[in-house]
Formats: structure tokens, sequence, C-alpha cells
């Protein structure tokens, strides 16, 4: 006798699936809204960007991934190459529908006044998998602590922490082409020198490609609105907030060993 699923569970599982979908609009409209209220408040700046990554994994288990992720941007409507990181840590597998993920991030940032910003990160992040039909639902809840130019600046002895929860869902019908979208919304947690700050700053909008050479390699095409509504800007006698838009065009490439 075949095995069936009681029809009370596929109900639930719909159910809570239904309920996750609205509490990420229900965000995702607040967090529009906020934006909307910020930039009338304050003009923005606008910026046009490229950014390129390169995805390196290695198998270790079948369960676990060592990484590592270089990424660049050029910014200035394109003009100058003004960020690179490098991002190295494990993905471990927990289950088909929990993965986890820790990693160290080694930052260089350009500041307006042409020097170069050390940024040391860490981040530990749990995502959440469910598959429905041909479409891959992903939420990513992750916790980032971040240190400015360690000793070099008056906050250098200080530390940022970050709450950051990425929703996407990818089309995974085709091996070939698969299209997705998501967006990742950015909550201070601490922020060391603007201690009445403690608020979403960040939103990000992506709509891109993955496009599968084969099983191991993997090109990544994708374009990004990013509003920055809560954007800090420090000098020695003030502390503003500064809203800007960024408008990023992404590719990247990713090789499992």
């Amino acid at each position: 006798m075949l095995n069936t699923i009681p029809s009370c569970i596929l109900v639930q599982d719909v159910f809570c699936f239904l309920c996750m979908i609205k509490k990420k609009l229900a965000l995702v409209l607040f967090i529009a809204s906020q934006s909307i209220k910020m930039i009338a408040q304050s003009p923005a700046l606008n910026d046009a960007e490229v950014w390129e990554n390169i995805y390196l994994e290695k198998n270790i288990t079948p369960k676990l991934v060592a990484r590592i992720n270089e990424e660049g941007r050029v910014t200035d409507n394109m003009a100058h190459p003004s960020f690179i990181y490098a991002d190295v840590g494990f993905n471990y597998k927990l289950n088909k529908h929990v993965h986890l993920a820790l990693a160290y991030v080694l930052t260089q940032k350009q500041q307006k006044n042409e020097t170069w910003s050390t940024r040391h990160q860490a981040y530990f992040s749990v995502t959440l998998k469910k598959k429905f039909k041909n479409f891959v639902f992903d939420d990513r809840s992750m916790f980032q602590w971040q240190v400015q130019d360690v000793y070099s600046s008056p906050t250098g002895r200080y530390a940022e922490y970050y709450l950051r929860n990425k929703f996407s869902i990818k089309y995974e019908k085709f091996f070939k082409i698969q299209p997705y979208l998501a967006e990742e919304v950015y909550y201070y947690i601490n922020q060391p020198y603007v201690y009445w700050l403690y608020d979403f700053n960040r939103v990000r909008y992506f709509a891109g490609v993955y496009y599968n050479i084969s099983l191991i390699n993997q090109w990544e095409l994708y374009y990004l609105f990013e509003n920055n509504f809560n954007q800090i800007s420090t000098s020695q006698t003030k502390v503003a907030i500064n809203p800007q838009n960024n408008y990023i065009l992404g590719l990247g490439y990713s090789h499992t060993f």
C-alpha cells in the first residue's frame, strides 16, 4: 500500500507557508513606507555602480562546505573602484530545510577623502529552505558584527551589530537558466557613535538569473536597487543622516571543487 500524507498536515503546511509570505510582504511594505518618508524629508544622493563576485567552494563532507567569496565594487557612477572584500567561512547543511553559515570578512572601503578604511566583520546565519513545485523559497536570517579602523579612529574601539534578513524566490524548472527575485533588509542593533539610532537603515531589491554552465560552474547576472534611507555621515563636529539610492549591475561566477 502506498504511503499517503494526511490532508490535515498538507493544510497546516500550506497555512504556515502563507503566513510566512504574509509577514514578509508586511515587512517590505513597512520598509517601503519608511523609505518614502525619509526621502521626503531629505534629498537622496544617487549612484550607479557595478559589483563583481567570485565564489569558490570546496565540499569537505556531504553536509559541510568551505568557501571563499571575493567581491569588488566600482562606484561614483561606475568610475572608481572603491570597495573590495574577502569572505571566508563554512556552510553546514543541517537538513534539506535548514542551512547554517559562519564566516569572517575582511573589507577595504575607500572614503570620500580617498583614504582606505579597514573593516573586520563576522557573521552567523540560518537559512530556511522550502521547495514548492518549481519554486525554491529561501529565508536567511543573519547576525553580523563589525569593527571599523581598529585603534586608528575614534570609532575603532567599538563594534556595530546588525540583523539582516534576506528572502528570495528562485524558479528551477530548467537546469541552465534559473531566474530569481530577492529582498534584503538591515536593522541596526547597536551603532556605537549614534546611540539614538536603533532602526532599519537599508533595503535591497534584487532581480537576477543564474546560468549553470555545468554542475560545478555557474554565472550570475543581476540588477540591484539599494535604498540607504538611514545612512549615517559622520565628521568631527556632527552626525547626519544622508539618504542614498544605489542602482547596481552585478556579475558573479562560482566554482565548486
